[in-house]
């Protein structure tokens, strides 16, 4: 019989995030996201065993535990993942049993040696979906644990079943009085394009007890499993490979939705969205920045002595919103969170100044709102779309020592952090997947707050500081040396020569 603790001591975390998920035995479902080479595959064998092992004993003094691994596939499974399992646990060990294979759901029980005298008794059984439902090949199955393998290739209703059953073995008679059997669901993946469901479940709306962990991409700092890959292994991978491949396999980060392209790919959420929601800085002032229209927004900021842009908070209060409303709303915000901050400058679309009857006596869309918050609104200096993305852009790329991002959204801002990954996008001019894209972001629920937060940054950094900006980073299509470019590059590129 195998030593358990030996076994497990033996393998090698590919990195921190790997670590920190293989060890993980609390939370009821966890998936791991990371590049290609990334060791989540060996990462997640050896948690299923670590998890296996913390399981309670039970009265007989065994230790038991069953969990079921489930890919797209079976022929993929046995191809790719039955082959690492193997690697790591033979099939043709003496203490263990395999039955199963070849094109069919296999069962692999492996029996380990725990300290104090305890032995772990351990059910691992691979299954493929293939074209039927997961309820059809896992009808009646109870167990401890399960994992998903290449999660975001299989259908949603696979990870919602799995959770139902889990946390059936062992049997809680076999278990001393008052402990019940825990339960794990765990997946690995690629980065998905952002409209798959993971995305959704464990960015944006994850519930209590999930946890998701995302490892550092190929090329960046701190990458994962680098010790067993060999040392241009990223370089090579990207010869000849697409922006989106390289974005998702190697980068690690979400694809672009498939109905549109992204106003900002430079958005990295791991960079620039804060660990916890932001406080302001005390003694330093804030700026307001608002869009009007039928559905306004606002955006609260605070820029920081040594460049660095905090977005604070987001006011998306929805359509048909008038201004006294929405004045209303804003005054609520800052009287709840920013009481003792000076309102550096207040700043909106330049089309709210217009519109009202002044004859008649009535205020503007910018002064309605001035007179509620007793601060003059001022209209941004600007409208041109190319130099507002243009100046957020710029932060978004910009590293304050060579670390620190220019721009830090904070949690609460969900609206306009969605837009940034998905929702404010080119539009595809025939809403089709292969047409070109227009040339100005779609207008949407999440254009609003996005242009509110143009009006923030350009506020703060000036027009001339978004031209001297996008003239040194050498933007697509910039010759400033040479005059006017010969092409305008892809949609919303900055031309210097047209503002």
């Amino acid at each position: 019989m195998s030593t358990g603790p030996e076994l497990l001591q033996a393998w090698e975390p590919p990195g921190p995030v790997s670590q920190a998920f293989a060890l993980d035995f609390t939370s009821l479902v966890k998936f791991i996201m990371g590049p290609v080479g990334g060791g989540k595959t060996t990462t997640c064998i050896f948690a299923s065993q670590a998890f296996s092992a913390s399981m309670p004993t039970c009265r007989d003094g065994v230790v038991r535990s069953k969990g079921v691994v489930v890919r797209d596939s079976f022929r993929t499974l046995e191809k790719t993942t039955l082959a690492s399992w193997f690697a790591w646990f033979p099939k043709d060990h003496p203490a263990w049993d395999f039955t199963g294979g070849n094109d069919r759901p296999a069962v692999h029980t492996l029996r380990f040696a725990l300290p104090g005298g305890r032995t772990l008794e351990s059910i691992t059984e691979f299954v493929g979906i293939g074209d039927k439902r997961v309820e059809d090949i896992l009808r009646g199955w109870e167990g401890s644990w399960a994992w998903e393998n290449e999660a975001d290739l299989m259908a949603p209703e696979v990870l919602d079943y799995l959770t139902q059953r889990i946390r059936r073995y062992p049997a809680k008679r076999l278990l001393p009085d008052g402990i019940d059997p825990p339960g794990m669901v765990m997946g690995d993946l690629n980065a998905p394009d952002i409209d798959n469901y993971v995305y959704e479940r464990f960015v944006e709306k994850r519930p209590k007890g999930w946890e998701f962990y995302v490892q550092p991409g190929g090329l960046d700092r701190g990458a994962e499993n680098l010790k067993h890959l060999p040392r241009d292994y990223y370089q090579r991978m990207m010869e000849g490979k697409a922006d989106w491949w390289v974005r998702r396999f190697i980068a690690n980060r979400f694809g672009y939705s498939r109905f549109g392209q992204p106003v900002y790919p430079q958005f990295n959420e791991q960079l620039h969205v804060a660990d916890r929601e932001l406080e302001p800085r005390p003694n330093l002032p804030i700026v307001i920045s608002m869009d009007a229209g039928m559905s306004p927004a606002a955006t609260i900021l605070q820029p920081l002595p040594d460049g660095q842009i905090l977005v604070l908070d987001e006011f998306v209060p929805g359509h048909g919103v008038g201004p006294a409303r929405f004045a209303e709303g804003i005054v609520a915000l800052l009287v709840e969170r920013y009481p003792r901050h000076e309102i550096r400058v207040a700043v909106a679309d330049p089309a709210a100044l217009h519109g009202a009857d002044t004859e008649a006596g009535e205020l503007s869309w910018i002064e309605t709102v001035g007179k509620a918050i007793d601060h003059v609104v001022v209209p941004c200096f600007t409208n041109e779309p190319s130099l507002r993305t243009e100046g957020v852009r710029l932060r978004l790329t910009h590293l304050i020592d060579g670390r620190r991002p220019g721009l830090v959204v904070s949690p609460r801002c969900r609206k306009l952090i969605q837009g940034f990954a998905y929702g404010y996008r080119f539009e595809n001019t025939k809403k089709d997947a292969n047409s070109p894209f227009k040339d100005r972001p779609e207008k949407n629920d999440f254009s609003h707050v996005h242009d509110a937060l143009q009006y923030g940054v350009l506020e703060i950094v000036g027009r001339y500081g978004v031209i001297d900006a996008a003239a040194r980073a050498g933007r697509p299509g910039l010759q400033a040396q040479d005059g006017p470019p010969s092409s305008a590059g892809r949609p919303g590129d900055f031309n210097v020569w047209n503002v």
